[in-house]
């Protein structure tokens, strides 16, 4: 028989697509908090839910696994993973020297329509910050910040800081423990990074973004050590 390379394996790369679809589906049920984060994610709920079989949910799950999201312990199966403290430092120290960057960049070439833009995803977090603090708070001020990596111009810093985002939101829990005060002070914030960037004044927003960025992995690291401590006491009845 004759090879032919046109004819190759179109059965597989529909098995692949789809369990990239699966993967994306998984995805966006923790990023909706569907699924939080130490929470169980069986194969067969899964497959029922999706509506495909357990071998693209299997696949799915090994795959978000390997990029962090999900942890596979034995006898436990899968897990949607929770940000742990060490993890949190090295994301926002990134955060912060990629987003220093962008915003000297992004000064350079705002234009008013992009000011306009940017102004309205700040009015978005703003509006929120009244409400209880959600999923979707992260996910508005992802939005925000990644709009001004998006005016540096430079792609693969955006992409970079979008993946970083991901795993911040995606790994981040919302309930309990969140410091109401944050979310105004973080408003304020933002609203003088954007008088910043209207002045034109890039040496001003780096200060400003960077002390927000700070402030932010301050208000997460405490958190983290909160719920860790309280991990701990369950274990053991005694506090670090």
């Amino acid at each position: 028989m004759v090879y032919t390379p046109g004819k190759t394996k179109p059965r597989t790369k529909r098995t692949e697509n789809l369990a990239g679809q699966v993967y994306n589906q998984i995805k966006t049920l923790i990023l909706c908090n569907e699924v939080l984060p130490g929470q169980k994610l069986h194969h067969q709920e899964l497959s029922e839910r999706l509506g495909v079989s357990r071998t693209p949910v299997r696949e799915a799950l090994t795959r978000l696994v390997q990029e962090g999201y999900v942890s596979l312990l034995p006898n436990r199966g899968f897990t949607c993973k929770e940000i742990r403290l060490q993890e949190a430092i090295e994301l926002y120290e990134l955060r912060e020297a990629l987003e220093a960057f962008a915003v000297e960049r992004a000064v350079e070439n705002i234009t008013d329509d992009a000011f306009r833009k940017l102004s309205a995803k700040m009015s978005l977090y703003g509006q929120d910050v009244q409400k209880r603090f959600t999923r979707d708070r992260l996910v508005y001020d992802q939005d925000l910040h990644l709009e001004i990596a998006r005016l540096s111009g430079n792609e693969t810093l955006t992409k970079t800081l979008t993946q970083v985002f991901e795993r911040i939101i995606l790994k981040r829990r919302t309930d309990g423990l969140y410091d109401p005060a944050r979310g105004v002070k973080a408003h304020q914030e933002h609203l003088r990074l954007l008088q910043a960037i209207k002045k034109r004044n890039a040496q001003e927003a780096v200060k400003i973004v960077r002390a927000h960025i700070r402030a932010g992995k301050n208000n997460v690291l405490f958190d983290l050590t909160q719920r860790q401590e309280i991990r701990v006491f369950r274990q053991t009845g005694t506090v670090n």
